[in-house]
């Protein structure tokens, strides 16, 4: 990684929102929106974001910063073919009652934003996944660059809850979260991006290396927000955990840096608590696990990317508990992910 850009609840770049998270900050705010009860639903919002904006208007408002920001950190990538991955929320592919497609149509705008950040994307594929895409749009990553066809990839997940139709679904859906109900999630707001490129490349391009992909595995797992499958299996959590980790694991290395997507509902916490209990081997001090969904709101498709931003700033900046870290995300419709990071070689 050797470029990264943020919009968030906390901040309006990658440094402000890495430095808001370790400070504590929380981005909650009563919002304009109403629940199917007539209350107004509480949500981590961007303030400085028009209220009546909303849908792919507002989203693309969060990503077009955090591209602009991560391409500006990388001056000879006008020089390099580039491959653009756009990440967006499963949600947006449900068809609207007006018959809008919000998924092709957010990925189409960030195709373009892409574009004008970096005249020289020549390629773009979306990943509709939810939280766990940037663990699955990896794999077509690493992928790209391996064949040489593209000497960057750039890389953009972003995810807002602020639309009136998303708020009543999660309402309805019994998962927003409220003083009355505790087992859900907070609404938010994001975008994160990355420029990934082969250690190689870094070199002879002379760019500062933010952070190192150690790892990538995925999985799909049973139990979802739908359905009465028992969290406590992880199997799948569990196992791309273990993959992610397997080369440290041979170099007798281990991880005292964990980034999750928890954010309140009970079924993901106890899915975490089993796999945390089933890989203790892998895990050193100070066992610090990360959660900026409690203080930034659901994050959607933005969630692992931002990870790996909140990771990169924190080495660069020297406040990271550990050199090695691990973000783990999972999505509504069981896809789960695990990403291996570490501090750069110096």
């Amino acid at each position: 990684m050797v470029g990264v850009g943020a919009r968030t609840s906390l901040g309006l770049d990658a440094r402000s929102t890495g430095f808001s998270h370790r400070a504590g900050a929380a981005g909650m705010t009563q919002s304009a929106l109403l629940d199917v009860d007539g209350e107004p639903a509480t949500m981590c919002l961007l303030p400085t974001l028009d209220p009546l904006c909303i849908g792919v208007e507002r989203a693309m408002h969060l990503a077009l910063p955090a591209l602009k920001e991560a391409v500006a950190e990388v001056p000879t990538l006008s020089q390099m073919r580039v491959k653009q991955i756009s990440l967006v929320d499963a949600f947006l592919k449900t068809p609207r009652a007006d018959g809008s497609r919000p998924a092709s149509d957010l990925g189409t705008a960030l195709a373009r934003a892409g574009t004008s950040a970096c005249s020289t994307v020549q390629a773009v594929d979306v990943f509709a996944l939810g939280p766990a895409s940037l663990g699955f749009a990896l794999e077509s990553t690493f992928q790209a660059l391996d064949r040489g066809g593209f000497q960057a990839v750039l890389l953009c997940g972003v995810h807002t809850d602020y639309d009136p139709t998303r708020v009543l679904e999660l309402s309805t859906a019994g998962r927003l979260f409220t003083r009355d109900h505790l087992d859900a999630l907070i609404p938010g707001e994001g975008a994160a991006a990355l420029v990934v490129v082969r250690r190689e490349t870094a070199i002879t391009h002379r760019l500062p290396i933010l952070a190192e992909i150690q790892g990538v595995a995925t999985g799909m797992e049973s139990a979802r927000p739908d359905n009465d499958e028992s969290p406590f299996r992880a199997f799948a959590l569990t196992s791309a955990v273990r993959e992610a980790l397997a080369v440290r694991r041979e170099h007798d290395q281990r991880t005292g840096w964990l980034l999750t997507d928890l954010s309140f509902e009970l079924f993901r916490v106890h899915e975490f608590q089993t796999m945390s209990s089933r890989t203790q081997k892998l895990w050193c001090e100070p066992q610090l696990c990360d959660t900026p969904a409690q203080r930034m709101g659901y994050l959607g498709a933005a969630t692992m990317p931002l990870h790996l931003v909140l990771a990169a700033e924190a080495w660069r900046r020297r406040w990271a508990p550990h050199p090695e870290a691990v973000s783990i995300a999972g999505s509504d419709a069981g896809e789960r992910a695990a990403i291996a990071i570490s501090r750069p070689q110096r």
